[in-house]
């Protein structure tokens, strides 16, 4: 140790090595700072990289004259020289992006590559350090032989730069470099062969590296591929050229790097096309471009996909959950982080409902500039609906305002777009799935949101579940995060995570959001809640066991299903057993089962043509979590029969997973088929015994299964105890807009009837969105109402029933003489 140190004594006092140090500190300081304002989109990043450029032309151009005049002297300062060379390449690159973004390994690799010039070139004759030296440099000279090829094209343009400013020196350096470089190795290796050794390990590692990688994307590149030829085959056109390969589709680190190509990842062959990222296609993918060399070289090798950058998006949309990251984006999110999460639930167990309210506090990093867009996605367990939306604007907290989602998308675009204001937006997506939009954000003005949702309880095994909201945004994973909850009577709960119970209230305080459950045991419905002269109760769920005896029996099969599971269908011995193969119907029985589920093994969602099976059939399904929705398929011929071709065929469905997709909640909710979910055990019971299971309906009646309660409307009586929450109505409500969206799509009349019925819920649905915006003038600017006579937004501390007028006018009689008699009573005391 004492020896290294006096060597490194020894060399800094050589010539010209502490002026390298000084420089190479500041040239270093100045490029650091410039990346990290480039990221923070910091208005001057652009001069804070020019200092650094100009530190390396002086010293570059000094230090380069004194080795062509002494090189014996200064031969120890060319490890210097081409760091600060490499560091002038990457501050150019700040603000004329030659090199485009760059992930942040290439960096340091290139740092590596540097300091082990420094062994290198020192003339040491200590073998083993220089030979991990040797090795490092192996690893590390790719990269830099990559940028050198890399500006071969510009090379001409660098020559005119250099005559008009100097900087074209710039897109030579690789290259010189490479050459200086190589021919100091050679002379070096020929002392001792563990350099050779070690030099060539390092290139073999990167080389070996490469080809795995390149195997990897092209094994996938060719599966993809073949999906496509093989169903392009398939005489339905009915639905989109990419479905075939979403379905085909398991997801995976390989195949998400091809469908990012050209969206994220920049190809070889459109570095110096500098076009801007937003117009790859007619749909936006928010994630940062990125040049990266490793995966550019590898996409070289590789396929194309035969699918253009729509079809990509719509199959990381769903294969992928990156539905996000696709959702319109009027001003950046970059650098933005979740500060800190409260999240508080009120459990109903008389009721079977939670509520759960959010309030998130939104920052932006230190020295961002420029207004920021914040986006969060929800994702609700099922039959949930947003409830309440608050946005704090100058320190007042201004509650959300209901109204059609397209009045409200207006005024959001209008006023973030144009008028660069405060507006909050909350949107229902399918899937379960509520987007919210914040802005503007700042460093100077950070921002606070909460948003509140109804949910269901539910019921498993004797016992009733809450399950958490699973949430998506900016940087929620380091968010200090509070969580409280609290139950009206005395239930008591357990839950999956450690709550401590303190005044009542179960707390729990960490960071980020995890994902959590409280159980707790099965209760009596026994609720109800008045509104506007009607009484809406909750009941245990009416079940009715129906004779059924189907046309046919369609196994939905995928890549979930067992071969046990199969067979369990297949021994029932049923004629009428069929599986749907590329659009076509094909009998399954004893004989061929195991032959059919080799044909569905990399199937991983169906689409089924619903329109096309026999009336009265029964179809097996057994969902996964990822599917394309009714978003994605919109313009498909598909959804088009779906709608107007599906309903009437009284077509039932038994789902035998816990789970639901996408593309099947949608057909459930809106009633395109009787849905029952249940067990293998179940449906085997049902099909033998010809029945199937229905939930009672009726008029004033929606049901919410994972419940297992019904909500029926009723005329107020004084019979009736209405002592349940407003989550009553507004689940009712939310039943009834999603049991007639059908009616919806095609009838503006009854639109507008089911718009004033979830402004009276205040819930956020289909066809109604909540906004928050600065003043009253801009409501009306708009053309929106505010809430009168409605339930308004949810709160944690005010759910229960809201008197009616005669109601107010007992409670303002009652008030006043209270108050005068309080008054004499304290004029007789005195």
């Amino acid at each position: 140790m004492k020896h290294k140190s006096n060597n490194l004594e020894y060399y800094t006092q050589k010539p010209g090595v502490g002026i390298s140090l000084i420089v190479t500190l500041f040239s270093s300081i100045f490029l650091i700072g410039a990346l990290l304002s480039k990221e923070s989109e910091y208005n001057s990043y652009q001069g804070i990289a020019f200092l650094s450029l100009i530190c390396e032309f002086i010293y570059g151009v000094g230090v380069s004259f004194m080795l062509l005049r002494n090189k014996e002297t200064y031969i120890h300062l060319a490890p210097f020289l081409i760091l600060n060379w490499l560091i002038g390449c990457f501050s150019l690159n700040v603000f004329i992006p030659v090199f485009q973004d760059l992930p942040i390994w290439v960096y340091f690799t290139t740092v590596a590559f540097c300091v082990s010039n420094f062994f290198i070139y020192s003339n040491s004759d200590e073998s083993r350090s220089t030979s991990i030296a040797f090795f490092i440099n192996g690893l590390s000279f790719l990269l830099i032989l990559y940028f050198a090829i890399y500006l071969i094209p510009i090379m001409p343009f660098s020559f005119l730069g250099i005559i008009a400013l100097g900087l074209g020196f710039y897109g030579l350096v690789p290259a010189i470099v490479i050459i200086i470089h190589t021919i100091t190795i050679l002379r070096y290796i020929n002392r001792d062969k563990n350099y050779v050794v070690s030099f060539s390990g390092g290139i073999l590692v990167v080389v070996i590296s490469l080809i795995v990688f390149t195997a990897g994307l092209n094994i996938e590149s060719r599966k993809i591929n073949q999906f496509g030829r093989i169903n392009s085959f398939d005489q339905n056109s009915e639905l989109p050229y990419y479905i075939s390969i979403s379905q085909n589709l398991k997801p995976n680190f390989f195949n998400e790097i091809l469908l990012k190509k050209d969206l994220v990842y920049i190809p070889l062959h459109d570095i110096f096309d500098f076009r801007t990222f937003d117009s790859f296609g007619s749909k936006q993918f928010n994630e940062r471009k990125i040049h990266n060399p490793f995966i550019s070289i590898a996409y070289l090798f590789c396929k194309d996909l035969n699918l253009d950058n729509d079809d990509k998006i719509n199959i990381l949309k769903s294969n992928f959950d990156k539905r996000l990251e696709t959702e319109e984006q009027l001003w950046s999110g970059k650098d933005l982080f979740t500060k800190t999460i409260k999240e508080d639930v009120k459990i109903y167990p008389e009721t079977r409902l939670a509520y759960t309210e959010i309030t998130m506090n939104i920052a932006c990093e230190k020295d961002t500039r420029g207004e920021k867009e914040a986006i969060y996605s929800f994702q609700l367990p099922e039959g949930s609906v947003a409830t309440s939306l608050s946005l704090w604007v100058n320190g007042i907290e201004r509650k959300g305002v209901l109204t059609t989602k397209e009045k409200a998308k207006a005024a959001y675009k209008q006023i973030v777009g144009v008028e660069y204001r405060d507006p909050s937006l909350m949107q229902w997506k399918e899937g379960n799935k509520v987007v919210v939009r914040v802005f503007p954000i700042n460093y100077k003005t950070p921002r606070t949101f909460k948003c509140g949702f109804t949910t269901p309880l539910k019921v498993e095994d004797n016992q009733m579940k809450y399950q958490s909201l699973s949430i998506k945004g900016p940087n929620i994973s380091n968010a200090e995060t509070t969580s409280r909850i609290q139950t009206v009577g005395n239930t008591k709960i357990e839950t999956s995570k450690d709550f401590e119970l303190n005044k009542g209230y179960y707390i729990n305080q960490s960071k980020g959001l995890d994902d959590w459950e409280a159980y707790m045991p099965l209760t009596k419905v026994s609720n109800s809640f008045a509104w506007k002269n009607k009484i809406y109760e909750v009941k245990d769920i009416q079940k009715t066991t129906i004779p059924f005896k189907p046309s046919e029996i369609i196994l939905d099969l995928n890549s979930s299903w067992t071969t046990k599971q199969i067979e369990s269908f297949v021994e029932l011995n049923k004629t009428n057993l069929f599986v749907i193969v590329n659009g076509k119907k094909k009998e399954i029985n004893k004989d061929n089962f195991k032959a059919i589920e080799l044909e569905f093994e990399d199937l991983h969602y169906s689409l089924l043509p619903l329109y096309e099976i026999s009336r009265n059939s029964l179809i097996i399904t057994k969902c996964g979590t990822f599917s394309a929705n009714f978003e994605e398929l919109e313009d498909s011929n598909y959804l088009k029969k779906i709608r107007t071709e599906t309903k009437d065929r009284n077509l039932k469905v038994i789902n035998i997973s816990p789970d639901i997709n996408p593309f099947w909640q949608t057909v459930k909710e809106q009633k395109y088929v009787d849905f029952f979910q249940t067990s293998l055990k179940n449906s085997l019971d049902l099909i033998h015994k010809k029945q199937f299971v229905l939930f009672k309906t009726d008029t004033n009646t929606v049901n919410i299964p994972p419940a297992n309660i019904s909500i029926t409307e009723s005329p107020q009586t004084s019979a009736i105890k209405t002592n349940g929450p407003n989550h009553i109505y507004r689940m009712y409500a939310f039943g009834k807009v999603l049991e007639e969206q059908v009616k919806i799509q095609n009838d503006s009349l009854v639109q507008n009837q089911y718009v004033d019925l979830a402004k009276d819920a205040n819930i956020v649905t289909p066809i109604s969105s909540l906004i928050v915006l600065e003043t009253d003038e801009d409501y009306k600017n708009n053309g929106i109402e505010k809430n009168v006579d409605t339930l308004g937004n949810a709160s944690i501390n005010n759910d229960g029933a809201v008197p009616e007028p005669h109601e107010w006018l007992l409670i303002i009689l009652g008030s006043t003489i209270l108050f005068f008699y309080y008054k004499k009573h304290k004029k007789q005391t005195i």
